[in-house]
C-alpha cells in the first residue's frame, strides 16, 4: 500500500469555513475512487493550538500506484491545483504486514509521527509503534499514522477529519 500526503499552509486570517465546507461538498466524490483504499481529508486551525497554523493536509491510502496515477491525472486534482497550488506531494510504502489504523471508521483525529530511519541502520528491525507504519527511502523517513476520537495532547502534527473517503479498495485497509 502507498500513502500519499500533502498539505497547504493557508494564511493567518483564512476562513477555515471555507475548507470544511470545501469537504462537506466534495469528500464523498472519492468514494469508490478505482485503486483507492481510503482517503482522509484533514485540516488544522489556529485555534485548535496544535500545529499554530491553518492547514488543509489530505492523507491517502493507495493500494497500488496505478490509482494514485489515476488521481493525479484527474480533473478533481487539477481543480485543487487550480485552487491551491502545485503541492509538494509526500509518499511513504507501507511496511510489510502493515494493512489497518485502528478505529479509523470511527476516528475525529489523525496524527502523523514522522522519523528518521539512521545511515546504515538494520532495515529488519525499525521502529515497533502503534498505528500504521510506512517508509520513504529516498529521504530515509519513516511515519507512524494513528487515528483516534480524542484529540491527542502534546502531537506535532494533529488533524482533524473532515471526511473519510472509501475508494473501491477500501476492503485492503480493515476501517
Amino acid at each position: 500500500m502507498i500513502i500519499m500526503h500533502y498539505r497547504f499552509t493557508l494564511p493567518a486570517d483564512y476562513d477555515m469555513g471555507i475548507i470544511e465546507q470545501r469537504i462537506r461538498l466534495n469528500g464523498a466524490r472519492l468514494d469508490g475512487f478505482p485503486g483507492l483504499v481510503a482517503k482522509a481529508y484533514l485540516c488544522a486551525s489556529l485555534d485548535d493550538g496544535g500545529l499554530n497554523e491553518n492547514r488543509y493536509a489530505p492523507v491517502y491510502f493507495w493500494r497500488e500506484a496505478s490509482g494514485m496515477q489515476r488521481f493525479l491525472q484527474s480533473a478533481g486534482f487539477a481543480t485543487l491545483v487550480r485552487d491551491f497550488g502545485w503541492p509538494g506531494i509526500e509518499s511513504w510504502l507501507t511496511l510489510e504486514g502493515q494493512t489497518h489504523i485502528t478505529n479509523l471508521a470511527k476516528a475525529r483525529f489523525m496524527t502523523l509521527k514522522r522519523w528518521t530511519i539512521p545511515a546504515h541502520s538494520d532495515l529488519t528491525a525499525l521502529p515497533e509503534t502503534a498505528g500504521l507504519r510506512a517508509w520513504d527511502v529516498t529521504r530515509w523517513q519513516g511515519v507512524n499514522i494513528d487515528a483516534s476520537q480524542q484529540r491527542p495532547s502534546g502531537e506535532q502534527e494533529v488533524y482533524r477529519i473532515g471526511y473519510l473517503a472509501r475508494g473501491a479498495a477500501a476492503a485492503d485497509l480493515q476501517l
